[in-house]
């Protein structure tokens, strides 16, 4: 059974990296910290990366499972498969993020977003590590289902 997602499982693990290392650069730019308020903003500018990730997963299963053969399906499937990887090991990236990488980022979230307006609970509601788990989770398999949908389409074997 691993053997039939060994490519899917190395990439989700090449993504988990990838995005743990965004992160730090993240905190490193002072995105989790004096510019916490756009944080959700600028992390999307990891989703050039993620196209990306995903894109050379779907290949690399098109080229070395498939043999170059692969329709659409076959590559919707395995980009799905990707991401739900992803998403089960977003935890472990998010439990370093916030503990190692960017300890005081809750604090920072929540103190912004009062600053803002919002009542304290409220912001102790949404700036905490469930949430941020809960919230990945959506936007992992959201973000990968499409990504995927678009991906397969452009590299699936074109028959004449």
């Amino acid at each position: 059974m691993i053997q039939t997602f060994k490519i899917e499982i190395k990439w989700a693990i090449l993504y988990s990296i990838a995005y743990t290392i965004w992160m730090y650069f993240e905190s490193r730019m002072g995105w989790h910290s004096e510019k916490v308020g756009l944080e959700p903003l600028y992390n999307l500018l990891f989703l050039p990366i993620s196209i990306t990730l995903i894109g050379l997963a779907i290949f690399d299963k098109k080229r070395n499972h498939y043999k170059n053969e692969m329709d659409w399906k076959k590559g919707f499937v395995s980009g799905i498969i990707v991401s739900v990887l992803i998403t089960v090991l977003n935890p472990v990236v998010l439990y370093i993020t916030y503990n190692y990488i960017s300890p005081g980022f809750f604090e920072n979230a929540i103190k912004a977003a009062v600053s803002e307006g919002f009542p304290l609970e409220r912001a102790k509601a949404q700036y905490n590590l469930n949430t941020a788990i809960s919230n990945s989770v959506f936007d992992k398999l959201s973000f990968g289902v499409v990504i995927s949908a678009a991906v397969s389409y452009f590299i699936r074997t074109k028959n004449n």
